[in-house]
Formats: structure tokens, sequence, C-alpha cells
């Protein structure tokens, strides 16, 4: 059954493997570049005793970051060409008949046949995901404010990449199962995958744990260094606070100031600051075991699914 399964889906594992050969490559290469800039601008810091401005670290090879952000799409890739294809076809060509004749039952030919690409998928996004967050560990130690927890930072590095990949292959192989076309699968995974990760990425994620909060100077520091900034409420000195703070709110003597930096330290000084909720950057790793167990749970409830409904059906 193992040597069936192989030889019926060697292509795509050919095709796979030669991309993530090709993408180890250029990330190694690039990767050790930016780690000597990384270096560089840190001796720099020490001798200046200023770290000054970071951007021009985190703004070289954008077009690497730019390819990096892109590798978001690869789970739902692995969804929809090897997941929802994969009991689709059977089921469309008549093939799964032909093996339960064959002395091979439901459970022994629906087991083999999905764990390899689950394995396969939990296998390439460990690769992805260990390549990519050595790739940018530079970036991450400057600590830019929500760095880390940005949209699209945070899905391609840490653990992510492979909890994506277990359940898009999944949530395909549930697809393929219960619409028993291929094509149908394939919309259906990329609706529900995407639909999902909207949801998730924008209504959940943000309240994994309690958000802190703080008072900062106007005009001062968006939070603590590498923090996900969740909202922001100018406080009065009275602590009153101004959900749309527009000039006409600032106290006269602040108003008859030119906008400029005289003008925060105005406010500043008539007691005016900014209230922010926001999410630690000590808190990037436990996020990531969160929305990792829910993608992985999802995997595990779209699986079960498939061995109901394969072996309740009738041929």
């Amino acid at each position: 059954m193992n040597t069936l399964v192989w030889r019926l889906h060697r292509s795509q594992a050919y095709v796979t493997g030669a991309a993530l050969i090709v993408l180890a490559a250029v990330l190694l290469i690039t990767g050790i570049a930016v780690s000597g800039t990384y270096h560089d601008f840190v001796v720099g810091c020490a001798a200046a005793h200023d770290c000054g401005d970071p951007s021009p670290v985190l703004g070289r090879d954008g077009l690497i970051t730019d390819w990096l952000l892109a590798t978001m799409a690869i789970p739902l890739l692995f969804g929809m060409f090897w997941g929802a294809p994969l009991l689709a076809t059977e089921f469309e060509d008549g093939t799964h008949g032909l093996a339960w004749t064959q002395g091979v039952t439901r459970g022994r030919w629906l087991s083999r046949t999905v764990a390899w690409p689950l394995l396969a998928a939990l296998v390439w996004g460990g690769a992805l995901a260990a390549l990519v967050t050595w790739w940018r560990a530079p970036a991450n130690a400057l600590g830019f404010p929500g760095v880390r927890f940005d949209t699209g930072i945070f899905d391609i590095q840490g653990i992510m990449p492979v909890a994506y990949s277990v359940f898009a292959v999944a949530l395909g192989i549930a697809m393929g199962t219960a619409f028993r076309r291929v094509l149908p699968a394939m919309a259906t995974t990329l609706a529900v995958f995407t639909g999902v990760r909207f949801l998730i990425t924008e209504f959940a994620r943000p309240h994994y744990l309690t958000p802190a909060s703080a008072l900062v100077p106007i005009g001062g520091d968006n939070g603590p260094s590498g923090s996900w900034v969740l909202s922001n409420v100018t406080v009065g000195p009275g602590g009153q606070r101004y959900g749309n703070f527009t000039f006409q709110d600032e106290p006269a003597a602040c108003r008859s100031l030119p906008p400029g930096p005289k003008e925060p330290a105005c406010l500043a000084a008539h007691g005016f600051h900014v209230l922010i909720t926001y999410q630690p950057a000590g808190r990037f790793w436990a996020f990531q075991g969160i929305e990792a167990a829910i993608f992985l749970v999802l995997a595990a409830a779209l699986i079960a699914m498939t061995f109901r409904l394969v072996l309740a059906r009738d041929a």
C-alpha cells in the first residue's frame, strides 16, 4: 500500500522537494548577507552608544522579503493541489472500489492514503518555518514595534507554517471526500481556508490573551519595543478620553503654536497622554502556540469527518 501511494504521488514529491531546495539556497545566501549587515549595525550601535534608525537593515533585500510574504500562500496550494484531489480523484475515477476489492479494508486504504500527504505537509511546513525564522532573525532582534506580530510576518515564521499546512491538506482531503469531485473540492478549499484564516487573524488573534495597557507621551514611542499596539486613545489631564482628538480639543496655548515638534511637547506639558492597549513582545510564542493549536484541532476534526464519510458511505 505504501509503495502504491508513493507511485501515485512521487511527481508531486519531486516538484515540492525541488522547490524547497531552491528556496533554501536563496534564503541561505541572502540570509548570510543580512546577518552580516545586522552585526555591523550592532557594532556601530555600541561604538556610537545610539542605534539610531535601523530601517536600512530591515529595508535591504526587499525583493526577498516580498518573496517570503508570498510563502503565506504555500499551505493553501498544498490544500488545493495535494489535499483536494487526493480522494476526490479516486472517487471520480472509481479506483477506490478497485482497491477495496483487492483485500484492502477501507480503514487501511484511507489511513495510508491520508497519512503520507499530512506527513509531507508537516515536513515541508517545518522546513519552511525554520528557514524563514532564521532569515528574519536580525529583523526580529531589532524589535521594531509590532514587527513579529504584523499580519504576514507572524504567519510565515515560528510554528505557524506547519499548522497552516497540515490544516490546509486536511481541509482539502475532507472537501474531496464530501464532494467526490476535484474542482468543487478545490474551490471550496480555497474559500474555506481563506475565510478561516481571515476570521482568526482579524477577530480572534488580538484576544488570545488579555491586552496590557500603558500611558505614553504624545508624539512619543508607540509602546514597548516589539509590542503589538491594538488601540490608542488620547487622555486629558482630568482623565477624560477623546475618541477622536482634534485641534479644537487642544488647550488654547497649544492651538496657537504652529504644527511641529513644539505641539506634542505643549500637550504633554498640559497633562495630555496617550493610553495604548497592546500585546507585549514576550507573548509572541504564546500566541504562536495558541493559534497553531487551533488549526491543528481543526485539522484533526476534518480528518475525523473524512473517516466518518468514507467508512459510512456505500462504495
